[in-house]
């Protein structure tokens, strides 16, 4: 939407940079009428370096109702843990080349049974993000149980499936402790609260809180990390214009790491270095390495810090291991300075 009303009207980064703000005040305060602060939602909407995220495969043939989508609510709200916030996100799997899902099916789907691939459409999926362990396992474990379930994808870190996953699911809701929050029709105030995605959310123990889908989409959507493709940089500049009047494309960046602050996170991060196999390297080969995966995903967190007058993002980095286990994922916190065409490191977790 900011990208159509960008090019339509002709706007200056100035002007967007003032609508983005307005349409995100807007929100915080929609949100926070209804009881809610925005603040509390970061962990259902930013990747969390300590939790996961799957996808869950069900075979719609195995649903007698066209409308397979409530079945597999039915099956899968009562498991949400009510502390939690998660973004959740719907689909089938769509697509032309049916070789292409079948195959990222057989790398990575994780099988409760054994099952016929038909057609990518027949199966439908439910992405959830910030799920501990346990939480994972008790998913898995539960919907074992449920006939039209077939697996689930590990997507916590990169891969093929998440990045397929990434282009054909879309936002449904996300859920704050006992509260669903979802988008309804731009012509309905944000005073109602209305269900339209129709799952029996109240027959759980949930309230529904709803506002216009033009808030909603824009900053309480969770977006799955994949790398940054060539024609899709628009994300990026929409998120450094939120924060920024200047807006440059930052693959042209060079990334600094200043010596003291080296110094500093092989003193205090010494720990995560090791994890990861980087704590060898000097400062300008650790600039190398944050500057090889900025482009691997998304930035989020984006803020701008008055007192030090500094713009700064948060971008996560998967760093293969030497000995074959998963990818250590080390999250890289970079002040954007867009005179010097320069991304100064602040730390690492």
């Amino acid at each position: 939407m900011l990208e159509v009303m960008r090019d339509h009207f002709n706007l200056s980064p100035t002007v967007m940079h003032r609508e983005i703000q307005g349409l995100h005040l807007a929100t915080q305060e929609a949100l926070q009428s209804k009881g809610i602060a925005y603040a509390q939602l970061k962990s259902g909407l930013v990747p969390i370096g300590n939790r996961n995220e799957a996808a869950f495969i069900f075979d719609s043939q195995c649903i007698e109702s066209s409308w397979y989508g409530l079945a597999v609510a039915e099956a899968t709200i009562p498991l949400h843990d009510k502390r939690s916030t998660q973004s959740v996100l719907c689909g089938d799997l769509i697509g032309e080349d049916q070789q292409f899902i079948f195959d990222i099916l057989q790398e990575s789907l994780v099988l409760s049974q054994s099952f016929t691939f038909v057609h990518g459409t027949a199966l439908y999926c439910v992405y959830v993000n910030n799920l501990s362990d346990a939480a994972l396992e008790a998913f898995h474990r539960s919907l074992c149980s449920f006939p039209p379930y077939v697996g689930f994808i590990p997507t916590t870190f990169a891969s093929r499936a998440k990045t397929y996953l990434s282009s054909i699911l879309v936002n449904s809701y996300l859920k704050h402790g006992n509260t669903i929050i979802m988008g309804h029709e731009d012509d309905r105030p944000n005073e109602e609260d209305v269900n339209l995605v129709g799952y029996p959310f109240e027959d759980f123990g949930y309230r529904i809180v709803s506002l216009q889908s033009s808030f909603f989409d824009l900053f309480l959507g969770y977006k799955i990390e994949r790398p940054v493709f060539p024609g899709f940089e628009v994300d990026t500049e929409m998120s450094l214009n939120a924060v920024s009047t200047n807006v440059l494309p930052i693959d042209g960046f060079t990334v600094e790491l200043e010596k003291a602050k080296h110094n500093y996170l092989k003193t205090k991060k010494l720990g995560k270095l090791e994890k990861a196999g980087i704590a060898d390297l000097d400062s300008d080969e650790l600039a190398k390495l944050i500057r090889a995966k900025v482009t691997a995903s998304y930035i989020y967190n984006l803020a701008y810090l008055p007192d030090h007058d500094v713009i700064k993002f948060n971008v996560m980095l998967e760093i293969p291991r030497t000995d074959e286990g998963y990818p250590t994922r080390v999250l890289a916190a970079l002040e954007y300075q867009p005179t010097q065409k320069n991304l100064r490191v602040i730390t690492l977790h």
